[in-house]
């Protein structure tokens, strides 16, 4: 069962940021061929991105926080993240998204689906969380291990059987129906559609402009 927006917005912001930080770059950055922190933080997309989507998942939760000094936390949590460089790589960060992201991604998207806000930022990860759990080889051609000790011999099946929105009907994320939101499946289906043809560098690049159309603050 998915974590509900009111328990993720008890944690203490950076908390909370950092959690979610985490998420966010661990699939898109491992996809992209970097395998540490350093590295893909150093890439300007993916600092735009990481930046974007923590921005839109705080506003989110904006109105509960009662710490306001949204550009001090995540810088605290990029810095962290860069602490983590030697001692945490990406492979790290990417075990076990199937428990992490109904935890900590799952409540701000379902919060802004519900509100019938854009989502783009969330439906990109997702689509690389799908990528990331299929593909076995990232841009640059080099295989990784996936390690989801959450995902049952049922969820693979499912994974294996279906077309690309079969993640959401995996155990992880079924519960929160999000088939149900024709518009984020939409986008889900094209990003993991350009993941797959163009790969995942280029589909950010080209998402980019997206993300900032829903936040424009969040771009500088």
């Amino acid at each position: 069962m998915f974590t509900t927006i009111q328990e993720v917005s008890t944690e203490p912001t950076k908390l909370r940021i950092l959690n979610t930080a985490n998420s966010l770059l661990a699939y898109p950055a491992l996809l992209a061929g970097y395998r540490s922190v350093q590295e893909a933080i150093a890439n300007d997309c993916l600092n735009a991105y990481l930046h974007t989507s923590l921005v839109i998942a705080d506003k989110s939760l904006g109105d509960l926080s009662a710490d306001n000094d949204l550009d001090e936390s995540i810088g605290l949590a990029v810095n962290h993240l860069l602490s983590l460089e030697v001692s945490h790589p990406l492979s790290v960060l990417s075990r076990d998204g199937a428990s992490k992201l109904p935890a900590f991604v799952l409540p701000v998207l379902l919060d802004r689906l519900e509100q019938g806000k854009e989502v783009s930022s969330f439906a990109f990860l997702l689509a690389a969380y799908g990528h990331y759990l299929q593909a076995g080889v990232d841009d640059k051609g080099e295989e990784y291990t996936v390690d989801e000790p959450a995902l049952t011999n049922h969820d693979w099946a499912i994974l294996a059987n279906g077309d690309v929105v079969s993640l959401l009907d995996i155990s992880a994320f079924a519960s929160a129906g999000l088939r149900s939101f024709p518009q984020f499946v939409s986008q889900y289906k094209s990003y993991r559609n350009q993941i797959a043809c163009y790969g995942l560098t280029f589909s950010l690049k080209q998402t980019l402009c997206a993300f900032w159309e829903e936040e424009p603050e969040a771009h500088r």
